[in-house]
């Protein structure tokens, strides 16, 4: 994958050639435990209500769109359980809300930052990427924007290994300011101290100024 690609590209290009990778395997595996039974394609067909082509184009992975049901009941006919599952992976591609939030801190902090978008983190085979990375003089921030918060430090705590591996020493969070995450960030204010230790006010004064805010803080905007 080519690293200068935008990371919604890098992400949806991955999540296909996923998906395609998947396709082939899942079909392998149905084929092998149809002929392990003893099964013909057409006997499986009939089973689920598919042609015996259908079969045959799942089985080497051609059949891009195939429901689920069809699916788990394919599997089923050759002896196989599908099961399927999440976790989390490199990155989700950014929404509006969330560009629209950087965008406001932009506007409030003034033009004596430059500012990078979306900088990939540079490890092989790495596609995560800091929300924006700001820097007037020798100063630079790493900016992270949250629309809502989930789970308040488990998403805080990955932002500071982005930024340990992006090499960026001075992390800013930007926070949307609803009631939601004001409470999450009330009820996680103790475990969250140490890290993030300075307010929106004083974020905002050292940034507006072109300054380094000396400790990492949480803007609430």
């Amino acid at each position: 994958m080519l690293r200068g690609m935008p990371v919604r590209t890098q992400v949806l290009s991955a999540a296909r050639q996923r998906a395609r990778l998947a396709r082939i395997e899942t079909g392998a595996a149905v084929r092998n435990a149809r002929m392990a039974a003893g099964l013909r394609m057409s006997e499986v067909g009939r089973v689920v209500g598919r042609s015996t082509s259908w079969v045959s184009r799942v089985e080497r992975g051609l059949v891009s769109r195939v429901p689920n049901e069809d699916l788990v009941a394919l599997c089923a006919a050759v002896g196989l359980k599908l099961w399927m599952s999440t976790f989390p992976a490199e990155r989700a591609i950014r929404d509006a809300p969330q560009l629209a939030l950087l965008g406001r801190l932009r506007a409030r902090i003034g033009g004596a930052w430059r500012w990078s978008y979306e900088v990939i983190v540079p490890m092989a085979h790495d596609w995560r990427a800091a929300d924006a990375v700001i820097r007037c003089g020798s100063n630079v921030v790493m900016i992270e924007a949250f629309t809502r918060l989930a789970d308040a430090q488990a998403q805080l705590r990955a932002v500071l290994l982005k930024a340990r591996d992006l090499g960026i020493g001075r992390v800013v969070i930007l926070i949307a300011a609803t009631h939601a995450n004001r409470r999450a960030l009330a009820l996680a204010a103790d475990a969250l101290a140490a890290d993030f230790p300075l307010t929106t006010r004083s974020v905002l004064r050292a940034l507006a100024d072109g300054r380094d805010p000396g400790a990492n803080g949480i803007v609430l905007i």
